[in-house]
Parts: C-alpha cells; sequence; structure tokens
C-alpha cells in the first residue's frame, strides 16, 4: 500500500486513486473504509502537486507510475524544476511539436508512447518492459540491416522505406540472423504494426510497405509440460549450492522455490505471480476462495493501463491451499503483503529477469529436456483444460480456444481425463 511519510505530509505529494479519482487518506474518502480493503489498491498512484506562484488556486498535477516513494521525490523535484522552466504554463498551450519524418525520430516516438516518455497520455499505450525491449530489438536489427547495406540512417524517411528495403531486411533475418520461423513473423508483424501506428496516431500519410510481405506458416509442435518427477526434481537442486552460473554469478533466492511452487499451482505469468498480494483473495459461495487479478495482458491492449474491465479469476484449489497455508494465510490473509516476499527491497522487473534467468539455470539439473519458465503456465493450462475442458479460459484469461490450443495445450496429457483437479 503506498504511503507518504509523516514529515513528508506537506511537501507536495499524495495519493490518488485513479479508478475512483479521489484523494487517497489513512481511509478511502468515498466510502471511509480502511485503504487495505480498497479494491483499487493496484490502481493508487503517487501524485505531484505543484502550486504556481502569485496564482492563488491554481495547481500543476503530475501522476506517476513509481510505487517507490524515493523516487517520487526525485520525480517531484525534476517536475518543479520542468514546470518553472516553462513558466509554468500548461502543457496544453505548447507549440505542437513537430516530428521530422525520419525513421529514427518516428522510432523514438513509438517506443515513448509505450514507455510513457515525452508523450500526451491518450497517446500512451502501456506494455511490458519485455514487450518494449523485444519491440526495442527489432527497430535496430532493422536499422542494422539497412547499414549494413550502405543506407544512411540518421536521414532515411519512413516514405523512403520500399519493398527493397523491406526485402533487405528479410534477406537479412534469414541468412545473417537465422531466425526461425516465429521470430522472423514476430519481428515482421513488430514493423507492420509501427508502421500502422505513424498512421493512426502521427498521421503519417504514406503506406505500410509491410503489409506486402506475407507472414511464413508455423508448423505446429508439441507443446512442452514439466513432469511431476521433473518438478519435484526442480525443487530438490534449487539450493544456493546449486546457484553459481557460469558468469560465477550465484542466482539463488530464499523465494525462488515459493515462486516456482507458486507458478505450477496458478498458472500466473511472471508480472502477475511477483504482484500477487495476500489481500487479491476473494470468497466465493460457501467455502471456496479464487485470487482475483486484474487481467494485466488484456487490459494493457485494451486500454493501455495496467487496471481495466478485465480481470482473472485464479482457483484456489486444494494442493494450493496447502501452500499459502505454508506460506502463513492464516497470518497474512487480508493484508496488502505480497504472496513472494521481497526481503531485499527487489523491484518487480529484477524478479522477473531472475525468474527466467534461475529456471532456466537450474532446470538443467533437474532433466536434460530443454523446459523454460513459461512451460510451468502450459503444464498448468494443460491439466486445468484436462479437467474443465473448454471452460479453462474463464480462468486462463483467454478470451478463445484457438488461442488456448495453439500455444498452451499439450495434446498428449489432453487425452487422458481427469476427475479432481490437480496439477500433479
Amino acid at each position: 500500500m503506498l504511503k507518504v511519510p509523516a514529515k513528508y505530509k506537506r511537501c507536495g505529494i499524495k495519493i490518488k486513486c485513479i479508478t475512483c479519482k479521489w484523494q487517497v487518506a489513512d481511509t478511502c474518502k468515498k466510502n471511509n473504509k480502511s485503504l487495505h480493503l480498497c479494491p483499487n489498491k493496484e490502481n493508487h498512484k503517487y501524485c505531484l502537486i505543484v502550486c504556481v506562484p502569485n496564482s492563488p488556486g491554481q495547481r500543476r498535477i503530475k501522476i506517476l507510475d513509481t510505487k517507490d516513494f524515493s523516487a517520487a521525490l526525485t520525480e517531484l523535484e525534476k517536475f518543479k524544476t520542468e514546470l518553472s522552466t516553462k513558466g509554468y504554463h500548461k502543457a496544453a498551450i505548447r507549440d505542437k511539436e513537430v516530428i521530422t519524418p525520419t525513421l529514427l525520430n518516428y522510432a523514438t516516438a513509438y517506443l515513448n508512447s509505450m514507455s510513457g516518455e515525452n508523450t500526451p497520455a491518450i497517446l500512451i499505450r502501456k506494455r511490458s518492459k519485455e514487450h518494449i525491449d523485444d519491440i526495442t530489438r527489432t527497430m535496430s536489427r532493422f536499422g542494422t540491416a539497412l547499414k549494413k547495406a550502405g543506407y544512411n540512417i540518421k536521414t532515411l524517411e519512413l516514405k523512403d522505406i520500399t519493398d527493397d528495403e523491406v526485402s533487405i531486411f528479410h534477406t537479412y533475418l534469414l541468412d545473417v540472423l537465422k531466425l526461425k520461423t516465429r521470430s522472423y513473423n514476430k519481428h515482421i508483424s513488430a514493423m507492420r504494426t509501427f508502421y500502422n501506428w505513424a498512421i493512426r496516431v502521427k498521421d503519417y500519410k504514406g503506406s505500410n510497405p509491410f503489409n506486402h510481405i506475407e507472414l511464413k506458416k508455423v508448423i505446429a509442435i508439441e507443446k512442452s509440460i514439466i513432469t511431476k518427477k521433473e518438478f519435484e526434481k526442480l525443487l530438490q537442486v534449487t539450493t544456493s549450492e546449486n546457484g553459481v552460473d557460469e558468469r560465477n554469478k550465484n542466482l539463488y533466492k530464499d523465494w525462488l522455490p515459493v515462486a516456482f511452487r507458486l507458478a505450477i499451482e496458478t498458472g500466473l505469468r511472471r508480472e502477475e505471480l511477483i504482484t500477487l498480494r495476500w489481500s487479491d483473495i476473494v470468497p466465493l459461495e460457501g467455502d471456496k476462495l479464487v485470487f482475483r487479478i486484474s487481467n494485466l495482458k488484456v487490459n494493457r491492449i485494451d486500454t493501455g493501463e495496467d487496471g481495466g474491465n478485465y480481470l482473472k479469476n485464479v482457483p484456489i484449489t486444494k494442493s494450493l491451499m496447502a501452500l499459502l497455508l505454508e506460506l502463513g494465510y492464516d497470518r497474512m490473509k487480508d493484508t496488502v503483503a505480497f504472496i513472494i516476499d521481497r526481503p531485499d527491497g527487489s523491484d518487480i522487473n529484477y524478479m522477473m529477469d531472475l525468474l527466467s534467468r534461475s529456471f532456466a539455470h537450474f532446470i538443467k539439473l533437474a532433466t536434460d529436456r530443454k523446459l523454460e519458465f513459461k512451460d510451468l503456465r502450459k503444464t498448468y493450462i494443460t491439466h486445468l483444460t484436462m479437467a474443465l475442458g473448454t471452460n479453462a479460459k474463464l480462468f486462463t484469461g483467454h478470451t478463445n480456444d484457438a488461442v488456448l490450443k495453439s500455444h498452451y495445450l499439450n495434446g498428449a496429457f489432453l487425452a487422458g481425463n481427469l476427475n479432481d483437479f490437480s496439477v500433479f
């Protein structure tokens, strides 16, 4: 839960609920209930407030995404300096920025729209750091392909990109980088989306040259899921003694075994796992419980924000409840503490990266098969679909069966039946 320390109460940092638009104190000003009971606590944001000198009642406001109060203090000073430099004028009266139609300028504006930098609020489309990194890599590779072909990237304009330039990129991806079909399609689709954005948002008048290329047909392959024996072995070898990797860095953290177990019991993605709180547990009829959380991926696609109309309900099964009891459910329920503890104050991006890297390291000690952290999600969804059939999408966050079948389900295991759902 966000807090403003008492000694900073008058410094210009408040907390605002983005959902109901009310300023947050110790209790919700809308319903007068304790904040830890607020269903919208994930949408509480630090709000910077700066009074305009010699203008009673006039203020400038900025909403932050950070959960770190120290970072908010730093942003406040930067905000004050920026306002002072610009004479405290509202953003609305600034001269409209004109983008020189070079590839680099448009690409920069596109990446900024996803990270929220130098972008009007209505044009921000929030994406995960992993997604932004993927797009950045794709654009960098496009620039590299053209530079190797003798182009001056600094002066190249969007209108200069034709079938010839797309063909150079096509050849670079296949012959130089030797990308496989899925990766190739991902790069072409990313560039196609970039051009569509330029046309829709920045009123670029040219055509989209990446519409002229057909994506390659993907040959379906059997999805990988982890076996009970492999998973048990994974937990056994996930120790500090086994944590040193080839770079002589120890990847082990005390919370990793819990994260692995929680991943296979919930089928959640990395960010959803790391931000899961005890207060996300919601009672249903009788003694049934579920985790009810925002469907981050769908909401970000729909609105560009973390919160929205799309929710995900994760059933708390008998085996998941046993894990929660082991983690202190009776003591921690209804609190806003994270399920996966953060004793060192690690941020989300660090923990997400470590989850993937540590899993890749420890799984090699458990099996010769090539498995990734996301295969824990595939395992969960495969077994859940065995139990619930097409109704499984009610709990996985998928909107249709096609996505479920093409990306997650293991065909061999679906041939069986399950009476009482349990991953293992």
